[in-house]
């Protein structure tokens, strides 16, 4: 497939993710987005684990219960829920503790990853609807999204102007049909990278949050069609997005690959 752009290539790398607390996919309890990436000869589904946990982040820690996650495999209309949704199984969520001393430990704190392994024989038709820039059709709808491929990972530049694309503004009509809204987020530049190794960017407006609802775990590129992280978390109050750099994602899928080793001996 021939990518035209960085806003089709966006278009077509980016998921969208309902979670349910029930397996038949009808008790809704959030929306958000994902990617699918191929690493280290592995297929894995990402997102942000606030999406697939969201009252655990809520509590602060975890309560022990998982969630249902499914990817939208037909968004050919804007009102209705897909018939088909495919469910995402096998979610990874890390936590980690910081020794105090011998006799004490902080409250854990939930990383805001989680990823599903996938087998590599994994094949649904995950189809695009249609995305309208300035009155044109950038992506029609129909069009077989993408795999995202590790070589287009790396880190974030200075001089880097970056977007993500997605749905947002999700609302449940008459308990059966589905309504959302698209969104085009450009020019965002890295203002600094924080104590935790996360990147903070810098949106050119003022941000609306209503507008990005919907749009965590989404993929963030540079304008140069490279991947540069996931979105976690938006700030109006200095109109910021904080992104998690890839390679923290790749690090946790190291593990993630010999854990599943480790099992196999």
């Amino acid at each position: 497939m021939e990518i035209k752009s960085v806003f089709e290539f966006a278009w077509l790398s980016t998921q969208q993710v309902v979670v349910t607390d029930d397996k038949k996919g009808e008790k809704i309890i959030g929306f958000g987005s994902g990617f699918f990436f191929h690493y280290r000869d592995h297929l894995f589904f990402v997102t942000a684990d606030h999406v697939s946990h969201p009252k655990d982040f809520d509590e602060g820690i975890r309560i022990g219960k998982d969630n249902f996650v499914w990817v939208f495999n037909n968004k050919n209309s804007s009102t209705e829920l897909s018939t088909i949704l495919t469910p995402i199984g096998g979610l990874y969520s890390f936590d980690q503790f910081d020794v105090n001393d011998e006799l004490s430990f902080e409250i854990p704190d939930i990383k805001d990853i989680t990823f599903a392994m996938l087998p590599n024989n994994f094949q649904f038709p995950f189809l695009s609807h249609e995305l309208c820039i300035n009155e044109q059709v950038v992506v029609p709808a129909g069009m077989e999204k993408l795999i995202i491929k590790s070589e287009c990972a790396t880190e974030l530049a200075t001089s880097d102007y970056c977007l993500v694309e997605g749905c947002v503004m999700w609302d449940i009509i008459d308990g059966v049909r589905l309504s959302w809204g698209n969104a085009i987020h450009t020019d965002l530049t890295l203002v600094k990278i924080d104590s935790e190794g996360d990147y903070i960017l810098k949106y050119p407006g003022q941000i609306d949050e209503k507008k990005w609802k919907g749009l965590s775990g989404s993929p963030v590129f540079s304008d140069k069609c490279r991947l540069v992280g996931m979105i976690i978390r938006v700030s109006p109050n200095d109109s910021t997005v904080r992104v998690v750099p890839m390679k923290k994602i790749t690090n946790l899928m190291d593990y993630a690959i010999k854990y599943e080793q480790s099992l196999k001996h």
